[in-house]
């Protein structure tokens, strides 16, 4: 059972017209339900720009580590072999990367830190 709250917020008159069409698209003329949909679309937004984010740090690690596209298959097949959870959130990352046709950043467990931790439980999570 759904529980609402009514909340108030200011949209200019200019961008009414906007907002009146968009709801009627999303939300059948229902401004609630056209925000609901809003909000499930800016959290998929976010967490695409989350991963971008990850993706970046992981491009800028391999420009400073040395390995090519060429070392994935051995970098993968070591991370694989090592169960630990900073292995398995590199191998993760290395295939995001490929997939992007950029080239990946690796760094060792010890100069991952709670970032790389935190952000790839975040985005596991989410995908």
């Amino acid at each position: 059972m759904r529980t609402s709250s009514t909340i108030g917020f200011a949209v200019d008159e200019a961008d009414r017209p906007r907002l009146d069409h968009l709801a009627e698209v999303f939300g059948q003329g229902n401004r609630s339900a056209f925000l609901r949909v809003a909000m499930r679309v800016m959290e998929r937004y976010e967490r695409a720009h989350r991963l971008a984010r990850i993706q970046a740090y992981g491009a800028e690690r391999l420009a400073e580590s040395g390995y090519t596209i060429e070392d994935f298959p051995d970098l993968v097949a070591k991370a694989v072999a090592d169960p630990s959870y900073e292995a398995t959130a590199r191998a993760d990352l290395v295939v995001a990367e490929i997939s992007r046709r950029a080239k990946p950043v690796l760094r060792g467990p010890s100069e991952e830190g709670e970032w790389l931790r935190d952000a790839y439980a975040e985005w596991r999570e989410e995908s």
